[in-house]
């Protein structure tokens, strides 16, 4: 374990650090074709129609739901009819999710740091807890904010801003983690700084036209990040 990742005498570059969950501390395994014309099934039988239920992917379709049916009052309906497609193709991938190297020595170090270390995962809050328990990293993490914990999924912000208040502290002092598109542009709504990890659900070439702060291989790159030692170009 590197123990100078939380250095008392250094300045840090950023003083919280929020998580993704799936492809950033765990592999991916979600299995997005099947899991996503399934939830295309799903939204045709609501009337759901247009370019979001079409080619979208499985964040697009439910915010673009949500749009459609919160005005309605109908949150709850859409929840009934699509929550279940989410939560089975979530314990699918639970049966497979594996830690990234070095994910829970970073959280360990960061809780015994005093660091604040958050979560927000478009993976529901059943799959999500078990996989946390099972890992250690429940003890390491607070606020966990679920898919079933707001109305939006990333890459709407809502997640990430409900944690920045929950911690009373200003979006320039957090690093958001993540390894997808959608947590870049969650991260960008939410005025946080980003870095991506390699080999999550996107692939490397995908971000050139929208870049994060920091591409980053291991975990344990984030070590200079979050101690104030590393690059911040």
């Amino acid at each position: 374990m590197n123990s100078s990742l939380i250095s008392a005498s250094a300045l840090p570059a950023y003083t919280a650090v929020l998580f993704d969950f799936e492809g950033t501390l765990v592999d991916f395994q979600w299995q997005l074709g099947p899991a996503e014309d399934e939830l295309r099934q799903a939204c045709a039988r609501l009337g759901l129609q247009g370019k979001e239920f079409s080619s979208g992917n499985y964040a697009a379709m439910w915010n673009a739901a949500v749009d459609l049916f919160a005005p309605q009052g109908r949150q709850a309906e859409l929840r009934q009819a699509l929550g279940p497609v989410y939560d089975r193709w979530d314990l699918d991938a639970l049966a497979r999710w594996a830690p990234r190297p070095g994910a829970a020595e970073l959280l360990g170090q960061l809780h015994a740091g005093g660091r604040p270390a958050g979560m927000v995962s478009n993976i529901g809050r059943g799959a999500l807890v078990a996989a946390l328990r099972r890992f250690g990293f429940a003890e390491c993490l607070s606020p966990v904010v679920t898919r079933d914990d707001v109305s939006y999924m990333k890459p709407r912000a809502e997640g990430i801003l409900r944690v920045i208040a929950d911690w009373q502290t200003t979006a320039d002092q957090v690093l958001f983690v993540g390894d997808s598109h959608a947590d870049v542009y969650a991260a960008r709504a939410a005025g946080v700084a980003v870095a991506i990890i390699r080999g999550g659900e996107c692939a490397e070439t995908t971000f050139a036209d929208n870049p994060p702060d920091h591409m980053i291989s291991q975990l344990s790159e984030l070590a200079g990040l979050i101690a104030g030692r590393g690059d911040q170009t």
